[in-house]
């Protein structure tokens, strides 16, 4: 038998060949339409006859059909081991359909193997119907009859078997579990008479004993295949920190051979060691210099802020005098007098009488639609009463001379504006407490988002002005850093390829650079320790040495890349033409596409006359 690479070339084939054929078919319609609707035009058809999107969605849908169909066909293949291809599979009876849809469950172990030519339909239906609910399967939302669906799973009808088969793909793992699940979990369908024996009712007790066991096993054997995972998972970061350990292991024996030969390292480690105490602690100074500036500032600020507000009110109570300040209180002492003595009492007895009114209403029974009406009656005699009182006084008033009407308007007047004026206080007053109520809040909020220092005025301004400056030259160090960066992948790259060019290369450079680094470390020790002269004359010679093997390998690298730069600029030269002809042959394509798109297009709204 040949490989399996050699058993799906024939399936390849076959596949193309049918693609081919269902282009070319494409193409025949397309012309055909064409020139049916070139003869309706013709003859004066109307345009209204050809919306050029009413296909669209028929395309669409063709699409996604074919995409599921070929995922079914692929998937079926692996698994049954057959050689469908999407004509032979979408050719299939009703008949046929049914079977792969049941050989399909009984490889995922949902039913037994059954021949469905053999069979009774109607217990083919029942065996499907019992998969479909082993395996958990929901139909679509369009299907509301249970009925339908039932009779078009006897018929095998398409738009049923292929959703379930690309479920059933798509959530491979999801159908084997419920599959399996569904063995022991499932319980028997028993009548209810059988329930009635005491050994049915014993032996369905324990079943059901049995049942809840099995759960309780598969939930534990769960449990351990995940932790068994997570094992895997920390033996294999396990292994990767050794692996790690034992190369810094051959590092630390590399650096100690290389530290041995230098004389004096006992001294020289005291005085690294040394330096590096000294170095942590001017670190934690530095951080506490900077803690304290930025206090520093802080309180620099609220001063500030302070002097401000002092100089506003020293400003504010220049031009004030005792007189100014005596008249100011005694105006507020007569509006609070006023609030106090008139506005107060009538709100508080208002009150009052509506809480009693609410009280009355508590206290008394249900109202019946009589109540209502004995009540609407009432009212309407006060008002007319009230009505009767209003006619006689007017008429009194207008019998008599009375010299004190204009008087008593104007009184009822003022009466009326002060009263409307202690209500526009009263709800001014409202409003003042509320806006500061809402600052103070902000306030707060503010303070416990950005700390103690609120910035304002000029301040506000400078930390502007201070932040856009340190904006610009962070863009302009950022831009610096990427040309550096870009630099240093140049210069990095061209460094691997000459390591591949010449592997003894990268051995010397990591003795070179072990070599550097050991001896600029004892040279800083002893430098930090004080008193190491003696130590840094002996080392001069490696460090002599080392600058002087790097200082060749640097000119070696400029020169390689200065004959690479040479190389690259004619390569430039000839890319740049080519460049411009890819970006031509782009804006070519585009072209081609919109003029595809509109002849598809075209296709739909010809295909559409023809059906109308």
């Amino acid at each position: 038998m040949g490989t399996a690479g050699e058993q799906n070339k024939p399936l390849d084939k076959c596949v193309t060949i049918e693609c081919i054929r269902l282009r070319l078919a494409d193409l025949c319609v397309f012309l055909y339409h064409f020139a049916f609707a070139a003869a309706r035009l013709q003859d004066g058809a109307s345009s209204d006859l050809f919306p050029t999107q009413c296909l669209a969605p028929v395309y669409l849908g063709v699409r996604i059909m074919t995409e599921d169909l070929k995922l079914i066909v692929i998937e079926l293949n692996k698994l049954l081991e057959t050689d469908y291809n999407l004509i032979t599979f979408d050719s299939l009876s009703p008949e046929s359909l049914l079977q792969v849809l049941v050989d399909v469950f009984h490889a995922f172990g949902a039913i037994e193997k059954i021949d469905v030519r053999e069979n009774d339909p109607e217990e083919t239906n029942v065996l499907v119907m019992e998969a479909l609910r082993k395996v958990q399967y929901r139909p679509a939302g369009d299907i509301e009859d249970p009925g339908a669906f039932r009779r078009g799973m006897v018929r095998g009808e398409k738009k049923l078997v292929h959703p379930i088969l690309r479920w059933m793909f798509e959530n491979r793992e999801r159908v084997k579990k419920a599959a399996y699940l569904a063995k022991f979990l499932i319980p028997l369908d028993l009548p209810p008479e059988a329930m009635s024996m005491p050994e049915l009712g014993s032996l369905w007790a324990q079943y059901l004993e049995t049942m809840n066991d099995f759960k309780d096993a598969h939930r534990a054997y769960e449990q351990s295949v995940h932790e068994g995972t997570q094992t895997r998972e920390l033996r294999n970061d396990i292994s990767a920190i050794e692996t790690e350990i034992e190369n810094v292991k051959k590092r630390i024996e590399r650096t100690q051979a290389r530290l041995d030969k230098v004389p004096q390292q006992e001294l020289l480690l005291e005085a690294a060691n040394s330096l590096r105490i000294e170095k942590e602690r001017q670190k934690e100074l530095l951080q506490q210099i900077d803690e304290q500036k930025q206090g520093l500032n802080r309180a620099t600020m609220v001063h500030e802020r302070l002097q401000k507000d002092l100089h506003n009110a020293k400003m504010a109570v220049q031009d004030a005098t005792p007189q100014n300040l005596m008249e100011s209180i005694v105006e507020e002492t007569q509006v609070l007098e006023f609030m106090v003595q008139q506005k107060l009492p009538q709100e508080l007895l208002q009150r009052r009488s509506e809480v009693q009114i609410l009280q009355e209403v508590i206290d008394e029974p249900n109202i019946s639609r009589g109540d209502l009406q004995e009540l609407q009656q009432k009212i309407d005699e006060l008002n007319r009463e009230i009505q009767r009182l209003v006619e006689v006084r007017m008429a009194e008033y207008s019998t008599q001379n009375d010299t004190l009407g204009p008087f008593r308007q104007q009184a009822g007047m003022v009466a009326r504006n002060k009263e409307a004026a202690a209500e526009q206080l009263d709800q001014m007053t409202k409003e003042l407490r509320e806006v500061e109520r809402q600052l103070q809040e902000k306030q707060r909020q503010l303070q416990e988002t950005v700390g103690e220092v609120i910035l304002r005025g000029e301040d506000l301004k400078q930390f502007v002005n201070t932040l856009r400056a340190k904006s610009n030259v962070y863009k302009q160090q950022r831009a610096e850093l990427a040309a550096v960066k870009a630099e240093v992948s140049d210069l990095t790259q061209t460094l691997e390829n000459l390591k591949s060019q010449d592997p003894s290369l990268s051995t010397t450079l990591s003795q070179m650079t072990d070599d550097e680094a050991v001896s600029i470390g004892l040279g800083a020790a002893s430098g930090g320790g004080g008193g190491g002269e003696e130590d840094s004359r002996s080392e001069s010679p490696i460090t002599a040495r080392g600058m002087t093997e790097l200082a060749r390998l640097v000119d070696g690298l400029q020169r390689a890349v200065g004959a690479a730069r040479e190389r690259v600029t004619p390569l430039s030269q000839q890319l740049r033409p080519l460049r411009e002809r890819v970006i031509e042959l782009k804006d070519e394509m585009d072209s081609k596409k919109q003029c595809r798109c509109k002849t598809g297009r075209t296709q739909t709204v010809f295909f559409h006359a023809h059906n109308t």
